[in-house]
């Protein structure tokens, strides 16, 4: 039997996050700084990214976090942070500062170390974070939707914790001696990190809306959803579906429509609707190539499918947007 957390695992693997850290910052009182992660900063690792997370891991100390409507978020040693999103935020040892901007005081590494911020009064309590990213140049994925703009998580009460805290000492020891930039360790914390930080939250909450974090309570109907995002375009049937999930098709469905809400197809056009939507907006693909990349052979299917969707055609929606 699938445990639960293989499922979520099974899940992320479908958003095909890569991990990196880019900077070791270390605050003493007072300071406060503006931060907000562009695709500029990840040229060293990859091209422009279709999805872009920022985290944070405080190795000690402690800080605040706040991003515009949100309470501030109190941060301490052994604790990340993760914005799914990458909302532009603001780190501080005491919420309400005025802050200033970080990137003209970075230091760049030298010998394929890391990138170093050192800033303050120079007494008092060290703060010590690496900063970080997660990103995905191809695909776009829902789960990313469905959670809150700031997420913490304690890793050491993580269900992995064990081997996370070996790694995040031995990433700490490195990161101090201008090493470990970008290596394999710290790609593949920066993406455990994230799981167990989606798994805390799935975990804790209790979310009212059918979606992804639902789904991810049963381990068949999470499979079915790790499949289906893998490949949006492709042209499932519910007996495929079934088949993958593990299920007969009346069970599937049944477990599918009380996990989400809505029965399995309904959620799959749903989902290919949201996904052409984005497509549209970024004007970078003609209407029949948006309509290939949702899973429609023919641009007069889609056409009608919008329409139905959203009440006007994929065109017109367009030029709607960008009139606004």
């Amino acid at each position: 039997m699938t445990r639960p957390m293989d499922t979520l695992s099974e899940i992320l693997r479908t958003v095909r996050l890569k991990g990196g850290v880019f900077l070791d910052a270390r605050f003493t009182p007072t300071w406060s700084f503006a931060s907000a992660l562009t695709p500029d900063d990840l040229v060293p690792y990859m091209a422009r990214p279709e999805v872009l997370c920022a985290l944070h891991y405080v190795i000690s100390g402690e800080m605040y976090v706040e991003v515009e409507g949100e309470e501030p978020l109190h941060v301490k040693s052994g604790e990340l942070v993760l914005l799914p999103r990458n909302a532009p935020h603001v780190m501080s040892n005491q919420p309400g500062q005025r802050p200033i901007g970080a990137k003209d005081l970075i230091q760049p590494g030298t010998d394929g170390g890391l990138n170093s911020l050192v800033y303050g009064g120079g007494s008092g309590p060290v703060t010590n974070l690496i900063c970080g990213f997660l990103a995905n140049e191809e695909l776009r994925n829902p789960l990313m939707a469905t959670l809150p703009p700031l997420l913490k998580v304690n890793i050491t009460e993580g269900a992995s914790r064990d081997w996370i805290e070996s790694s995040v000492r031995y990433g700490a020891q490195q990161l101090s001696q201008g090493t470990l930039a970008s290596s394999s360790v710290i790609a593949r914390l920066s993406e455990l990190l994230f799981v167990e930080a989606v798994r805390a939250y799935s975990e804790s909450q209790k979310v009212h809306e059918k979606h992804w974090l639902h789904g991810l309570k049963d381990q068949y109907v999470g499979r079915a959803l790790a499949a289906l995002h893998d490949r949006l375009s492709h042209g499932w049937s519910v007996a495929e579906m079934a088949e993958v999930a593990g299920l007969s098709r009346s069970a599937f469905v049944e477990r599918f429509t009380a996990a989400m809400g809505t029965p399995p197809m309904q959620y799959l056009a749903k989902s290919r609707m949201l996904l052409a939507k984005e497509l549209l907006v970024e004007r970078q693909k003609s209407i029949g190539q948006v309509a290939v990349a949702v899973g429609y052979e023919a641009e007069a299917a889609f056409n009608r499918a919008f329409k139905r969707e959203f009440g006007v055609p994929p065109a017109r929606w367009r030029d709607q947007q960008a009139a606004a």
